[in-house]
């Protein structure tokens, strides 16, 4: 009998290893996180949509470990890589997360100043622009209305028979002489 131990057990030290690595994958993991929290901060969305990004996020997670494990632990998966990404997440969000989202408002509140002042020029070039174009609506909107009342006249040649609208004769048929 061999006492050799087969290739797909591991020393207590490679598991140590890959427990750390995990609880490392929790850093990737967080700036996902962080990343989907980002774009929450700049476009506001219903509740469904934030639901839909955190399933998202989650699939994510499970990817990144997913490949962790194929990668890294050949092909083996074990709860406690998920454990440690876990620990990981919690331990980056706690130090670095909340620091990171200070940083990424204050980058932002910075970028935001220049588009405020294109903003304005903007407003101001639409409301110095608006009364010519509500004047030439108003133009449109006239010619329409006089193209109806020409369809809606009274005196019309229907079937090249002139309607005349006098007292006594019904709407549509001509008397005949008698």
């Amino acid at each position: 009998m061999s006492s050799r131990i087969p290739d797909t057990y591991w020393t207590i030290r490679e598991e140590l290893a890959l427990f750390g690595g995990s609880c490392l994958l929790g850093i990737p993991t967080g700036l996902l996180f962080d990343g989907f929290r980002a774009f929450r901060r700049c476009v506001r969305h219903p509740a469904w949509a934030v639901a839909i990004e955190d399933a998202l996020w989650l699939l994510g997670a499970a990817v990144l470990l997913l490949v962790y494990a194929s990668a890294c632990a050949k092909g083996v998966f074990r709860a406690y890589y998920a454990a440690g990404c876990l620990l990981g997440f919690i331990l980056y969000e706690m130090t670095l997360g909340q620091p990171a989202m200070r940083l990424f408002d204050a980058v932002r509140k910075l970028l935001a100043v220049p588009f405020r002042w294109v903003k304005a020029g903007f407003i101001t070039i639409c409301t110095k622009l608006k009364p010519r174009f509500v004047g030439f609506a108003k133009i449109r909107i006239r010619g329409q209305e006089n193209t109806q009342k020409r369809l809606q006249r009274t005196n019309k040649k229907v079937y090249n028979v002139l309607r005349n609208l006098k007292k006594g004769q019904t709407h549509g048929k001509i008397k005949t002489p008698r």
